[in-house]
């Protein structure tokens, strides 16, 4: 998916069917498939950096760049090896850590790693996520996504939106949170280039979650 054919639209539902096909079922797993599929996605036309056998993350989960920070310049002359150093998608997941066994303590992390994309200088954005409803609280989803779109608009120069996938967790025994890379708890949600609305990712009727 290069610059003249992105849309958040396409990337969620590519992004759906690479997890449903491979049926990731711990934490380490869906995220590791998750870094998988930004690899296959973009590695022929960008350098994707990120944690896997053979690179490292840098900044954020995933930075998808022209450039790549270990091997900018040469050994011998010091030369630049690049002659852009652009963006083209940052990316973060957050699907439990320390303390994720609370409605408080999950959302706390996601607005952490959240936040590094917002600071990250780059064309577009994809938040990966998971959540806990407070006790009785309806339509919690909404709820954290509003939460997410308030703290884009809060900042003064952002633009091309974010890409925000929900996986919905589960709390088996009060432990920490499990998400789950399902059909039905999978969902996407598209924050507006000016942070004013939030639009949610629909599958048309009679289409295959896994296309």
């Amino acid at each position: 998916m290069t610059a003249q054919t992105f849309s958040y639209k396409n990337l969620f539902f590519k992004m759906r069917g690479h997890l449903l096909r491979e049926c990731p079922v711990s934490t380490v797993e869906i995220t590791q498939c998750i870094k998988s599929f930004f690899l296959t996605t973009y590695q022929a036309s960008y350098n994707v950096l990120c944690s896997h056998s053979e690179g490292c993350e840098f900044i954020t989960d995933v930075l998808v760049t022209t450039f790549n920070p270990k091997n900018i310049i040469t050994k011998k002359t010091l030369q630049l090896t690049c002659n852009r150093l652009n963006v083209f998608l940052a990316a973060e997941s957050e699907l439990g850590g320390v303390g994720a066994s609370s409605a408080y303590g999950v959302m706390k992390n996601v607005v952490e790693d959240y936040l590094k994309l917002l600071v990250t200088l780059c064309e577009y954005r994809v938040m990966v996520f998971t959540s806990l409803p407070y006790s009785n609280e309806e339509n919690h989803i909404v709820n954290r996504v509003e939460t997410l779109r308030k703290l884009y608009s809060m900042h003064s120069s952002l633009s091309g939106g974010v890409l925000l996938i929900h996986l919905s967790g589960d709390q088996p025994r009060s432990t920490q949170v499990q998400a789950r890379a399902t059909a039905e708890a999978i969902s996407g949600f598209v924050i507006s280039s000016d942070g004013n609305s939030v639009s949610q990712l629909s599958i048309p009727e009679g289409e295959s979650p896994t296309e």
